[in-house]
């Protein structure tokens, strides 16, 4: 399971109504370097998108929202984990996961994953990505 961060224009971007969270179209991307969390736009770390081939498509993968879930005072969405199979000659190593509205503007950026490293996956394996099926990728909840 991995913790997904908000992007520090991500509230901000929710009240300026760039963002649907349940009708927009939502891409998981590979990167290969560190996550800027002063990005906004797909356009400030486009550069960094690995290779496409060998299991990994330029773009990303479109998201499947699920639901959104309330329980105990917290909103919560429910987005299924995308998968990549590394093929052929194995996926080009990523270090970064990013969430981006296609749908958006200037395809606004949402939550981020950085690894800390590299990850390289084997040929014929998926890349170990799972968003937290339970709790959801991104929780609203009300302080009180």
């Amino acid at each position: 399971m991995s913790l997904a961060i908000p992007f520090n224009s991500f509230i901000r971007d929710l009240g300026e109504e760039k963002h649907d969270l349940s009708s927009d179209t939502f891409k998981a991307r590979l990167l290969n370097v560190a996550v800027d969390d002063s990005w906004d736009t797909w356009s400030d770390c486009s550069a960094n998108e690995i290779a496409n081939g060998n299991g990994y498509t330029t773009g990303g993968i479109t998201l499947t929202v699920v639901s959104w879930s309330i329980t105990d005072g917290a909103v919560r969405w429910m987005v299924t984990s995308p998968v990549w199979t590394s093929a052929t000659s194995g996926m080009a190593a990523y270090r970064s996961l990013v969430i981006v509205n296609d749908s958006a503007p200037n395809d606004e950026l949402v939550l981020y994953i950085d690894y800390g490293f590299g990850r390289s996956v084997a040929v014929g394996e998926n890349a170990p990505i799972f968003f937290d099926e339970e709790n959801g990728l991104f929780v609203l909840s009300v302080a009180g």
